[in-house]
């Protein structure tokens, strides 16, 4: 072998050096032309032209004409050539004349695209202005002596960066998956064929950064530049998919499928094209990635909407509009779903493609009528458009059970007539939430996202304004974007937040480990904090600040787990406050604590203990399992045991009675948990007490092994839905008892005994042994059985029991 320059490559007659040679010399890196020029291989010389960027070689020490206030990093454009070894070369400096054999060719910047500062970057040329170090900008022009101008969002004028600072974001990696840019109406290297919204992969990432997508109708790769894309979920082996509302004709054509034609991805191939396979159709179906959409992965309890994009849903709309809410009561495994509406007697039958989730009202929520609402679902009740209230119930329907002010009954709202309120008032304390990233507002970035600020007003378009110590003025955001913080009060003992290199304003003789008492804490969030040794009042920002936990002499607390053991004393244990430790006149951080069984006070840190609910006299307990031997013995007593407080010594230990034990038991707090007459709640498993021998409402189809599920409750009473009734069966709540509510998951088998199940055996028998797939609103369960395909087995949970002889009996609700 003569030489690298002289290899061949198949049978095209080219070398090594004749590929080189044909690419643009930019894409050549100095790593690279050193390496080649080690092992013989020499290139034409670069051609130069008006308008390339340069930067000097490594290798050079000192330029034939000097530095000419250019560095050694520069990078400029050639403004002229005056021969073929002069170049006239423009820097963020001046004009700089060098000789073409000191510089090398780089890969321009260009306008609209993405760019951030180098990590190497101590200070930019011309400072920072907003922006952070993780900012990306867009380029929005290169002036004529070398400067880029660049945009970062929220700021009001492109910001100048010397082009040595800057690098392009590589936002892609091969095998992502990208959409080209529905807005896009001209490409820098041509559209093509290609169609804006396009989904595709990346198959390669040219030196230059611009992209070759792979795309299901092109037979070559096409070129592109990333700013020209965006990215895209990827669809997954797997996943449940069906055609877009938007879609009026698939690129692959219908092949006798609907919009709502349900399927599960089997393959993926290289440029994106999904083959899906569709229950009861012969053959897979092919399909666009940009024409499909993800079905959720929908279960019972889901609340759900018709989604915007549907026309029409698949059965008719019959009295649902598109603002109803609704919950999930059944999932059929042909894609159809049963769907309660509290303003109707029977679920609405749809397609699984015709809805999409909604956040679902949750209790101790305020709301009030929409204001696009005339007339609610359920009345007004004697209420107005500007009443507000507290969720306290939910029914199985959705249907929302609010408090209001004044009232004594419940009013019963439709959740799709319902808009949920801020939850915030005036005088809460805010901050940015953590999760948005770099979506709050630019005025959160310019006062920094760590900054607290206080509500001065509400407006009922969800906006608050809000005031900070710092600032003068206002501002406005979405509630949102922020969530409360505690506020600080007057008496809390404080210290500065581990990390403050410097208090908003200066130190001002306090110290890092100073500690302080808060003594005003003014409208907009600025606090007063008199330290010990300073004369007068110190003025702080609160985001400066942390307070300092500290507990009041009487308080239960339990050491963290965190903590050593100490005598008989660990982690977990319960005790109560004695009071606190003081060095000279000032509090020296340490909490004094009682442990029962314990002569010596326990004493350190507040950071080691936490808080806990207090036992009260009166109160049932008894020994948690997971003890098993009480600190003070059993005293003839078990865990079964259940008996009531009587008295608590001063340290915490406490005197049980029970009906069983002629004097007091004695227990640890930390041994015991509180039993509690727990009342039905709505979506409780229930069936009639044995007790009982006629229900007040009477018996109707219902027996004593009949199980159901209880969908409302109002006065005492509970409306309950069983599988095999398509009403709701009124009784009282004393007459039924909670029971075990079948789960996705349980090992099951039909219950011993049963001559024949409610809706037959099917191919099944006594020896059948399954699984439960699905559960019904109404708890009817739909059961795979072993051995069996096709459709699952449907069944009354009261014809079902748990398998006892399979581990694991459980799963997951």
């Amino acid at each position: 072998m003569k030489g690298i320059d002289v290899l061949m490559f198949g049978d095209s007659g080219k070398t090594l050096r004749d590929f080189l040679e044909a690419l643009p010399r930019e894409w050549i890196s100095e790593d690279l032309m050193e390496a080649l020029l080690n092992r013989g291989v020499h290139l034409s010389p670069t051609i130069y032209e008006v308008g390339d960027w340069v930067k000097f070689k490594r290798s050079i020490t000192t330029p034939t004409y000097g530095w000419q206030a250019a560095k050694y990093r520069s990078v400029g454009f050639v403004q002229s050539v005056p021969d073929k070894d002069n170049l006239i070369v423009s820097f963020c400096s001046g004009e700089a004349h060098v000789l073409a054999s000191e510089v090398i060719k780089v890969i321009p910047l260009d306008r609209g695209q993405h760019v951030q500062l180098k990590p190497d970057v101590k200070e930019p040329r011309f400072g920072w202005r907003g922006q952070s170090r993780d900012s990306i900008g867009t380029v929005l022009c290169v002036d004529d002596d070398g400067i880029l101008r660049v945009g970062f969002p929220g700021a009001s004028r492109g910001w100048k960066a010397d082009p040595a600072e800057m690098e392009r974001v590589e936002e892609f990696k091969v095998g992502d998956w990208v959409r080209i840019r529905p807005t896009l109406t001209t490409a820098k290297h041509g559209l093509g064929s290609v169609t804006p919204g396009s989904i595709g992969i990346v198959y390669c990432i040219r030196p230059d950064s611009s992209l070759l997508l792979e795309l299901s109708y092109l037979p070559n790769p096409w070129h592109c530049e990333p700013e020209e894309v965006e990215p895209v979920a990827p669809f997954r082996i797997g996943d449940r998919v069906c055609v877009k509302r938007s879609v009026a004709e698939p690129r692959y054509a219908w092949g006798g499928e609907t919009h709502h034609s349900v399927g599960r991805v089997s393959e993926i191939e290289n440029d994106g094209l999904l083959i899906i396979e569709i229950p009861n159709r012969p053959i897979p179906w092919q399909a666009d990635p940009a024409d499909m959409e993800k079905v959720e992965d929908f279960k019972v309890g889901d609340w759900v909407r018709v989604k915007a994009s549907v026309s029409s849903p698949k059965y008719g709309w019959e009295d649902i509009t598109r603002n109803s809410i609704g919950i999930i009561h059944s999932l059929e495994e042909d894609g159809d779903m049963g769907v309660a509406f509290c303003f109707r007697s029977k679920p609405f039958c749809c397609s699984v493609t015709d809805v999409e989730k909604v956040p679902p009202f949750e209790v101790g929520q305020e709301i009030h009528m929409m204001s696009s609402v005339t007339q609610p679902r359920l009345g007004w009740s004697n209420e107005t458009p500007a009443t507000v209230g507290k969720v306290m119930r939910i029914d199985m329907d959705g249907a929302l059970n609010v408090r209001v002010a004044g009232r004594r009954c419940l009013w019963k709202v439709s959740p799709g007539d319902a808009e949920r309120l801020s939850g915030f008032e005036v005088g809460d304390w805010v901050r940015s939430k953590p999760i948005l990233g770099t979506r709050p507002s630019y005025d959160w970035n310019s006062i920094g996202k760590e900054s607290l600020a206080v509500v001065h007003s509400v407006q009922e378009t969800g906006y608050l304004e809000l005031a900070c110590c710092f600032r003068k003025g206002r501002w406005i955001t979405h509630y949102t974007d922020v969530e409360k913080v505690p506020c600080f009060k007057v008496g809390q003992y404080v210290q500065f937040r581990s990390g403050v290199v410097e208090p908003r304003w200066g130190w001002r003789g306090a110290q890092p480990a100073s500690r302080g008492i808060i003594t005003s804490v003014h409208a907009d969030g600025e606090v007063r904090v008199a330290f010990s040794g300073l004369p007068g009042l110190w003025r702080g920002d609160p985001a400066d600040l942390e307070v300092e936990q500290m507990f009041e002499v009487g308080e239960w607390v339990s050491l963290s787990d965190k903590v050593s053991n100490w005598k008989s004393i660990g982690p977990g244990s319960v005790g109560v406050v004695q009071g606190i430790g003081f060095e000279g006149d000032e509090w020296d951080g340490t909490t004094y604590v009682g442990f029962c069984g314990e002569q010596e006070r326990w004493v350190g840190p507040t950071s080691h203990l936490e808080r806990v609910i207090r036992l009260m006299v009166g109160q049932k307990v008894r020994v948690k399992l997971s003890v098993k031997q009480p600190r003070f013995g059993w005293s003839g007593h078990s865990h079964g045991s259940v008996g009531t407080i009587c008295a608590i010594d001063a340290d915490g230990k406490l005197r049980i009675f029970t009906p069983a034990g002629s004097k007091a038991w004695m227990l640890d707090p930390s041994e015991v948990e509180v039993v509690e007459d727990e009342e039905l709640c709505i979506g409780d498993w229930v069936r009639v007490r044995a007790s009982v021998t006629t229900p007040t409402y009477q018996w109707g189809e219902v027996s004593h092994s009949s199980m159901g599920v209880v969908h409302r409750m109002e006065d005492g009473e509970l409306s309950v839905a069983f599988c095999f009734m398509d009403r709701l069966w009124l009784c009282k709540a004393g007459e039924m008892e909670r029971i075990r509510p079948f789960k996705v998951g349980d090992k099951v088998r039909i219950r011993e005994g049963l001559e024949t199940p409610r809706w037959g055996w099917g191919m099944e028998t006594h020896a059948s042994r399954g699984q439960v797939m699905g559960v019904d609103a109404n708890g009817k369960l739909r059961i795979k059985f072993r051995w069996r395909e096709g459709r699952p087995w449907i069944g009354d949970p009261a014809d079902i029991s748990l398998d006892e002889s399979s581990s694991g009996t459980t799963g997951t609700s």
